[in-house]
C-alpha cells in the first residue's frame, strides 16, 4: 500500500472524527461514541440504498442483537418487556394504535444486548424504516402477526435461550420486510 493511500485513508478517519494527527506526535484513535460511528451511517443508509437493502441489513444485525440479549437480560428488564407486550396486546385487542409500543420492545432488546454499537446502528436503520413500519403495523391481522412473533422473541429471552430469541427475530424480522416490500411495492434485485 503506498504512503498516499495511506494518508488518504487517515485524512477521511480524521474528518470522520475516529483518528486525531497531532504535530509531532503522530495519529491516535480518539475516543469515539457509537453515536459518532453512527452519523456517516445515517447518511450512508438513508440515501442511496433502496429499503429492500435497509430490510436486509436489519435482518442481519436484529437476530445477532436478539441472540446476545437473551445471554445478557437482566430480570428487570424482561418484567418491563413483558410489560410493554401486554401494552401491546390490550392495544391490539382494542384497535388502538401501537407502534410506540412495537418500537420501545425493540429498543429494549437492543438495550438488553448491552452493546451499544449494535443498537445505534439498529436505530439508525429504524429512522429509515418509520414510514414503511408504521404504514405495515396498520392492520389487525399484521397486528396480531407482530404480537405472535414478539410472543415468541419474549419466550426466548425469558429461557436465556440465544438460538431460540435469535430465530424468532430472525423469522419477524423477515416476515415483517417482506410485507413491507409488499406493501409498497419494493424488492430485492
Amino acid at each position: 500500500m503506498s504512503r498516499a493511500s495511506v494518508r488518504e485513508a487517515l485524512r477521511t478517519l480524521e474528518l470522520l472524527g475516529i483518528v486525531e494527527t497531532r504535530a509531532g506526535g503522530g495519529t491516535f484513535v480518539r475516543q469515539t461514541s457509537p453515536d459518532d460511528l453512527a452519523r456517516p451511517l445515517t447518511g450512508l443508509i438513508s440515501r442511496g440504498h433502496s429499503l429492500a437493502d435497509v430490510i436486509e441489513f436489519r435482518g442481519l444485525i436484529e437476530p445477532a442483537i436478539a441472540a446476545l440479549a437473551a445471554e445478557r437480560i437482566t430480570q428487570a428488564q424482561l418484567a418491563e418487556l413483558g410489560a410493554i407486550f401486554a401494552t401491546q396486546e390490550r392495544k391490539v385487542a382494542a384497535g388502538e394504535p401501537y407502534a410506540d409500543e412495537d418500537t420501545r420492545f425493540h429498543e429494549l432488546i437492543g438495550e438488553a444486548s448491552r452493546n451499544e454499537l449494535l443498537t445505534t446502528m439498529l436505530g439508525v436503520v429504524w429512522d429509515v424504516m418509520r414510514e414503511s413500519r408504521e404504514q405495515w403495523l396498520q392492520t389487525n391481522q399484521r397486528a396480531h402477526s407482530s404480537l405472535d412473533a414478539h410472543r415468541r422473541i419474549l419466550a426466548g429471552l425469558g429461557v436465556h435461550d440465544g438460538d431460540a430469541a435469535r430465530r424468532a427475530a430472525a423469522d419477524h424480522i423477515k416476515s415483517v420486510g417482506e410485507g413491507i416490500l409488499r406493501l409498497i411495492g419494493g424488492s430485492k434485485v
